[in-house]
């Protein structure tokens, strides 16, 4: 499983909670979207950092058993001990102790007779025993029948006094849906919180209520929002978390699907423009170093490891300098930089960011790319620019969750109207000096 927080993905869903564990922690899950998959993935990283682990709950659970592949897949490799409702006697609080010392991880519930394919939490006496033996104890203490997103019932969530950490989970798959089809108890959510769609503000109405999200919680609240399965949806989670932050809640965010630590980047080049200021095609003007304008960012984007290497243009003279690059002709440069940058986009296919160079800023290094690109990676942003002392300045690396946003634009503006409407997804990578930042036309004025 893969978690991000505001500072970057993180090698554990502990981590990015920001948390620090008690001895004999009580951790409760609550809310709907992915809880017992989220529950199982973290005990497993507790298991293997050496602690004692016990899953367990204070409502229903889905059996282990359960022939469904979806149910089965977090219960693999993990011990369960299942009390038999009518015979207290089949689990002892010494075949607990046994097998978490045998296994490190295990799970504990009752059998269901009304459910065969569920299991329920085990009788009080061994709920304390579990409080009081393990390293940390993972509870699902809330059902949602399968919904994303959740408004509890009255008599919701079933948390444990001794509870040191309360998490909320919301499935970020019912956003942008319709709330009666994906929010469980929808019709209880107050008028005034209440939207007909599922946007980031009413995420974080329910996520922050006390009669929601909040509802009930001991100890620490925080909130993982889970099912940010592709770059849109961290898009939506990188926006959420900061707005609950705003509300003083600690959020995390993840996805249990693979998720490949080097996104696809493609860098793509704009060389059409219709530029003749030096008499002829200024990007094959000879600089002083003998070498035509164009090179100096050829050079620098060659060396870069990323998806593709793109260059847009109309020139022949240009093509034939870029023979290991994907040319892009653009014969309709009269429809300006947005033209040449939806080409690009195109030419990219499947990438998960697109990365925007200009031809005419031959100062531009390989370092600076690098580090625009390793920016990126960390996944606090959508929108990575270059900058000198915290002005922006090219290149920039737009997420694809912008793609309908850049294919929607029009004439010689570039990426200046997503930017100024995601001001909260940007980040400045600054440059190693002025030089690299400038294009020939200012270079050429100093």
């Amino acid at each position: 499983m893969k978690t991000w927080n505001l500072k970057g993905m993180q090698d554990n869903i502990t981590d990015a909670l920001r948390l620090e564990l008690p001895d004999h922690a009580v951790v409760s899950v609550v809310g709907a979207g992915g809880k017992t998959s989220l529950i199982f993935a973290w005990a497993r990283q507790l298991a293997d950092s050496g602690k004692k682990v016990i899953v367990t709950t204070t409502t229903h659970m889905r059996h282990p058993d359960s022939p469904s592949v979806e149910t089965f897949d977090p219960y693999i490799d993990v011990v369960s001990l299942i009390q038999n409702v009518g015979d207290p006697t089949d689990l002892s609080c010494s075949s607990i102790n046994a097998a978490l010392d045998a296994h490190g991880l295990i799970f504990v519930a009752s059998t269901d007779s009304d459910h065969p394919n569920k299991v329920r939490k085990p009788s009080n006496e061994i709920l304390q025993h579990i409080y009081e033996s393990a390293d940390v104890v993972l509870i699902e203490a809330d059902g949602s029948r399968h919904k994303p997103f959740k408004w509890p019932e009255e008599w919701e969530p079933v948390i444990p006094d001794c509870t040191d950490v309360t998490v909320c989970v919301a499935g970020l798959s019912s956003y942008r849906k319709n709330t009666q089809d994906v929010m469980y108890c929808a019709d209880e959510v107050p008028d005034n919180i209440y939207r007909n769609t599922v946007d980031e503000t009413f995420m974080r109405a329910v996520l922050a209520s006390p009669d929601g999200g909040a509802k009930g919680f001991r100890g620490e609240y925080r909130v993982f929002l889970n099912q940010a399965d592709d770059e849109k949806l961290q898009a939506v989670a990188r926006k959420l978390q900061k707005m609950l932050a705003v509300s003083g809640i600690q959020s995390a965010w993840g996805s249990m699907l693979p998720v490949t630590d080097e996104p696809r980047i493609a860098v793509i080049l704009e060389a059409a423009g219709n530029s003749i200021r030096f008499g002829s095609n200024k990007l094959l003007h000879v600089m002083d170093n003998g070498r035509p304008m164009i090179s100096g960012v050829l050079d620098a984007v060659r060396p870069i490891n990323c998806y593709k290497k793109i260059i847009v243009t109309q020139y022949d003279e240009v093509s034939a300098l870029t023979p290991d690059y994907d040319v892009i002709i653009n014969d309709r440069p009269d429809l300006g930089i947005s033209h040449s940058m939806q080409l690009g986009i195109d030419a990219a296919d499947d990438a998960d960011a697109y990365m925007f160079c200009v031809c005419d800023q031959p100062g531009l290094t390989s370092a600076s790319i690098e580090a625009l690109i390793d920016a990126y990676k960390k996944g606090t942003a959508g929108i990575i620019s270059l900058a000198w002392q915290g002005k922006m300045c090219n290149p920039k690396i737009f997420s694809s969750c912008y793609r309908d946003e850049l294919m929607a634009l029009s004439g010689d503006v570039g990426g200046r109207q997503i930017i100024s409407a995601h001001r909260d997804d940007i980040l400045l990578v600054e440059a190693g000096c002025v030089e690299e930042t400038m294009d020939i036309d200012s270079l050429d004025n100093l």
